[in-house]
């Protein structure tokens, strides 16, 4: 067993409309997985019954996890009455029961219908009688979208039903959080599966004002790496009590209504201290981080960015290891640079042994505004560009693009950009201004090639959320190319640790990945230490 016995929600099994070549899909894969993260159980839909048809694969679920006593069945379910697609739902429930199926599962856009009184509220009488858990996903499989739910519908749903537990989940929710903030005080049975929930410090925030007996976690594989939201969970800021509710106790308890049987497992021992860090929360002294991807301003007009005053944040990055960032503002995605630009001068004068201040720049200004903006930055200490022109509706191969990269090469900066665009375009940027420090915002395999080839070019790791992203970009980077990045204030700083702590690589590889990497450039590029 696990530190916080993990049951994750929500995993598919069975092979999917987009799986690829070589990816996985058995149970075999699940429980590999499981073992590796830590996980003890897991709650598990099959493939047919997410994306084709609820009959086939709950049938076949059933099949599946026989012999498998850490993996539960979970069914979907359609509304009942004008079509004979399943079973009335008095029959449905017997099955359930019959098979320790621990939840049901709907998907209204999947299946083209609505959760309105008159199309639904005739099945779902017996089955609020009967306290399933019933998770609802506003994702179409084929087109797997951020923001997917219809709150004024779910949140009517769970006003009508106040005894039965609702639980959301989907892909991503990223832009709505306060409208999740509003359900959640409107729906006292309303839960949310962290899978989707990728926001800096969401669930210290869900934890302090609705309690964590709201949140279940769950990792939506094999869409997602399990390590994302576990080591999440494992290393927020909240009681070990208020953990172990959020790692399975919650959901063990939905389950309970159909006997479901849970199982003790001894999970193997973990590779090195990286991983026993993701699993367990507790962190070795030694054990520090830098970071190439931080944000600072703490608002956006998005979303409600929690505990981000920058006191706030470097005690989040003390707690969970990371040394040193390399930032840049959130106004420079959002509106005026300048103000975001001074916002970061700030933070370098008040702990400047903690940041490294990249410079936000908006092309839309102009050749002799931009050069102004930079030296204005060279003045207060800046070391880096941030650029992000895919945000601000800016061709990213125009000339002014070329003028930050031959300022970062005269000036012996770096200059991180959110998306470089097409390799050659890259290639040639690399070509041309060898002296500057090159950093892909995110984990783009298609420029990872380049960095064999550049000396450089390094890799920011944000996100490898994919199971074996980390590898994969190891095997097409090189570990000595490869820079761990988190995103904080956007995302959780130990989402983006988790999938590297507990990569099937070496202690040696993580270790540049996690430090030694940037630290080479900070000494010899930057002469920031």
């Amino acid at each position: 067993m696990s530190k916080f016995d993990f049951f994750d929600a929500v995993c598919m099994l069975g092979r999917g409309l987009k799986s690829g070549a070589g990816e996985p899909y058995r149970s075999d894969d699940l429980l590999e997985s499981m073992d590796r993260v830590g996980i003890t159980e897991a709650l598990v839909l099959d493939s047919l019954s997410r994306q084709y048809h609820p009959a086939p694969g709950n049938k076949r679920i059933i099949e599946t996890v026989s012999g498998r006593p850490r993996l539960h069945p979970a069914w979907t379910a359609l509304p009942h009455g004008a079509t004979d697609e399943h079973h009335p739902p008095e029959e449905m429930l017997r099955r359930m029961k019959k098979h320790r199926v621990g939840a049901l599962f709907f998907f209204p856009v999947q299946y083209g219908f609505r959760l309105c009184d008159w199309a639904v509220d005739a099945f779902f009488e017996p089955v609020a009688d009967g306290n399933v858990p019933v998770f609802v996903n506003y994702n179409d499989s084929r087109c797997m979208a951020a923001d997917a739910c219809r709150w004024e519908e779910l949140v009517d749903f769970c006003r009508r039903w106040p005894a039965m537990p609702v639980i959301l989940t989907e892909y991503r929710l990223r832009l709505k959080n306060r409208m999740l903030y509003r359900a959640l005080d409107a729906c006292e049975n309303l839960h949310l599966e962290l899978s989707g929930y990728w926001l800096y410090r969401g669930i210290e925030y869900l934890t302090q004002h609705w309690g964590a007996g709201r949140l279940i976690f769950g990792s939506n594989w094999p869409h997602l790496d399990p390590s994302c939201t576990a080591a999440t969970v494992a290393m927020a800021e909240i009681d070990e009590a208020d953990k172990r509710l959020i790692a399975g106790g919650n959901l063990r308890r939905l389950i309970n209504w159909c006997g479901a049987k849970h199982v003790e497992t001894q999970l193997p021992r973990p590779p090195d201290d990286f991983s026993a860090f993701a699993r367990t929360g507790e962190r070795p002294r030694d054990m520090t981080f830098l970071d190439c991807h931080g944000h600072l301003g703490g608002h956006s007009p998005n979303y409600h960015i929690p505990d981000s005053t920058i006191e706030s944040t470097v005690a989040d990055m003390d707690r969970v290891g990371v040394r040193k960032a390399f930032v840049f503002s959130f106004s420079v995605v959002h509106g005026d640079e300048r103000f975001g630009n001074d916002q970061v001068a700030d933070a370098l004068r008040e702990y400047p042994d903690r940041f490294t201040g990249f410079a936000g720049i908006n092309p839309h200004r102009g050749r002799d505004d931009i050069l102004a903006e930079l030296r204005r930055c060279r003045d207060m200490g800046f070391r880096g560009i941030k650029l992000i022109p895919q945000y601000q509706d800016f061709p990213s191969e125009d000339p002014l693009i070329d003028l930050c990269c031959e300022w970062a090469h005269e000036n012996r900066w770096a200059v991180l950009n959110h998306g470089w665009g097409e390799p050659r375009h890259l290639e040639r940027l690399l070509e041309r201004f060898p002296g500057a420090v090159f950093i892909t915002g995110h984990a783009d395999f298609r420029c990872a090639p380049l960095a064999r080839q550049y000396h450089n070019l390094w890799i920011c790791t944000c996100p490898v959320h994919r199971p074996r992203d980390c590898e994969k970009l190891v095997e097409a980077a090189g570990a000595g190319r490869v820079m761990f990045g988190s995103d904080f204030q956007d995302l959780p700083i130990s989402w983006g640790l988790g999938p590297i702590l507990q990569a099937k690589l070496s202690t040696a590889e993580k270790r540049l990945i996690l430090h030694e990497n940037m630290q080479e450039i900070l000494t010899r590029h930057l002469s920031a230490f």
